[in-house]
């Protein structure tokens, strides 16, 4: 179960669900690893996909989807409070791609 009761319901009504919940959910498929060991397995795991990020590398997780950073022109917006034009500059964003067979699972 990964959605333990501390989880907490985000504005738009969905379940947040924490680090430490996906911690709880592996120590309670694999008993012999703590919580704690669990939390920090997590941790690094995360650690791991953010500096592959920050070095611009791909992350492909097999059978869940892939992350990768992508370089975001400046182009024109419109400030919604005055309706005045003004220039939004470029960023780099971070992108997910669900694999297939995760997008099977949420789309039934």
């Amino acid at each position: 179960m990964i959605c333990r009761s501390r989880s907490w319901r985000g504005p738009g009504g969905y379940i947040n669900v924490t680090k430490r919940d996906i911690a709880y959910a592996i120590h309670e498929a694999q008993p012999a690893i703590s919580v704690a060991e669990a939390v920090t397995l997590v941790d690094t795991i995360f650690l791991a996909i953010k500096d592959r990020l920050a070095r611009d590398e791909k992350v492909m997780v097999t059978n869940f989807g892939t992350f990768r950073v992508l370089e975001r022109a400046p182009r024109q917006g419109i400030n919604p409070a005055s309706g005045e034009a003004v220039i939004i500059q470029g960023h780099r964003a971070v992108s997910f791609r669900p694999a297939p067979s995760l997008q099977e699972i949420v789309n039934g």
